[in-house]
């Protein structure tokens, strides 16, 4: 059966019927629609990313922990409001409006993936209440019309969608959409739909479909899905808290990286020049490099997880972002013309950012022997000046694009900065760095290793 329009209390639903897929215990449902239909009913959300609404919120607390605290905080609230969908690429949806519009056998043959709220659950209505039987007394139509009404039975599942536009959500196939809506009527006019509709879910496993979907599927780019995954996580993970920390670098004034990460990949159109100039680092490359600092599987590696414990203990979480806000404000310091000069200096970009999260690995093993007696809490008591003693010696490195010509862009160019750093940094002790690693590895990493053993 395919859609049809009907009419209750002076307002119009599509009636559709359902047919329910089963895979891993858990059900999705599909159906055939008129694509003129669904043209009038769905909307997405394209994810977007504000600094200045960002920077203004950030700016509003007092202390940077009662701002973290409020960015983890995942009410349904506020994940009802959150966007997912990715950006449009308008060159793409040219040329599906093209291929409907010229190809004889133009077929949609994949579903378009939906969602939509239900009425059942607003108003704890049972599983056997039936459309028919819905009255003005158990729910207004004119204040809840995008809610739509789910109807289950033994022999059929019907769901009745508000015949308005922003009914259904779109969880991917955008694209076809807006092209199959940029293509003649002679096409819309005879086109139906396969749609999948996942309801009867929370809004973060929907997000969850999508971010699997793309990631698996589609060249998305990572800083999105990060941005999606860190959003809508229903529990406090390495990437939800990356997210995070990120944001976090990016938004508060006193941040050596605020206003300069492009969060999910790009760099906002409307800013001006010189501020897109600064964007050099993206969000997808600093949650990927600070992994390594929270995530428990990488402590067979030289790159041991120096932030697992703090990570794992809630009230400490804040000193990890506190520490890297203080440990590249000192870089910053003794390197002020390279940090504000990205045109001629790659100090602030990949290979350099990245060059120094890898040293930051040993730098902080050495601090919480020497400095911090093995104590964690002494993390709080470090300061930026502490760091900038630490880390003299990166004063002498050459940060110009002509100083280091042929290194950009590469893993081997990004490892061989890290091992210069480490050969500069007094603090450090190695003539070489192969001298270096030797002495790290026998006196510090393994003694790190098992005070991770015995404290996590």
């Amino acid at each position: 059966m395919i859609s049809e329009k009907i009419e209750k209390f002076n307002t119009f639903f599509l009636r559709v019927k359902l047919e329910s897929i089963e895979q891993k215990g858990k059900k999705f449902h599909i159906a055939k629609m008129e694509a003129n239909h669904f043209l009038d009913l769905y909307t997405v959300e394209p994810a977007k990313y504000d600094i200045a609404k960002q920077t203004a919120l950030a700016s509003r607390f007092t202390d940077d922990k009662d701002y973290y605290n409020f960015l983890i905080k995942k009410d349904k609230a506020r994940l009802k409001k959150e966007p997912f969908e990715r950006p449009e690429s308008y060159e793409r949806i040219r040329a599906i409006t093209d291929f409907l519009n010229r190809e004889e056998y133009a077929f949609f043959p994949n579903t378009i993936i939906v969602t939509c709220d239900l009425i059942n659950y607003s108003f704890m209505f049972p599983d056997d209440k039936i459309f028919s039987d819905l009255n003005r007394n158990e729910v207004d139509f004119s204040k809840e019309s995008k809610l739509s009404f789910l109807e289950k039975s033994e022999s059929e599942t019907i769901l009745y969608i508000p015949y308005q536009e922003d009914s259904l959500l779109i969880i991917d196939g955008q694209h076809r959409v807006k092209g199959l809506e940029q293509s003649s009527e002679k096409v819309k006019n005879k086109y139906e739909l396969l749609i999948a509709f996942i309801i009867e879910v929370d809004r973060s496993i929907v997000a969850k479909q999508f971010y699997t979907i793309n990631y698996h599927q589609k060249p998305v780019n990572k800083s999105l899905l990060y941005q999606l995954s860190g959003e809508f996580s229903d529990e406090l993970n390495e990437i939800t808290f990356l997210h995070e920390a990120v944001k976090i670098l990016n938004e508060i004034e006193y941040s050596p990286f605020f206003k300069r990460i492009k969060m999910l990949g790009i760099v906002p159109r409307k800013l001006e020049p010189e501020e897109k100039e600064k964007m050099t680092i993206s969000q997808a490359f600093l949650i990927d490099y600070l992994k390594r600092t929270i995530v428990g599987s990488a402590k067979g590696s030289i790159y041991t997880p120096i932030f697992l414990y703090y990570f794992k203990n809630k009230d400490l979480q804040i000193e990890i972002i506190r520490f890297l806000i203080k440990y590249f404000e000192a870089i910053k310091e003794l390197n002020p013309s390279d940090w504000d000069n990205p045109q001629e200096s790659i100090i602030c970009k990949t290979i350099s950012i990245g060059a120094f999260i890898r040293v930051l690995h040993f730098i902080f093993v050495k601090i919480f022997f020497d400095e911090f007696n093995e104590q964690p809490d002494k993390i709080k008591e470090i300061k930026v000046n502490d760091l900038k003693s630490i880390m003299e010696g990166i004063e002498d490195i050459d940060f110009s694009k002509e100083g280091l010509s042929g290194r950009i862009a590469s893993a081997g160019s990004l490892n061989k900065m890290k091992e210069d750093i480490i050969e500069k940094v007094a603090y450090l002790e190695g003539t070489t760095y192969a001298d270096f690693l030797s002495n790290f590895t026998e006196n510090y990493l393994n003694r790190f290793k098992k005070w991770m053993r015995d404290n996590i």
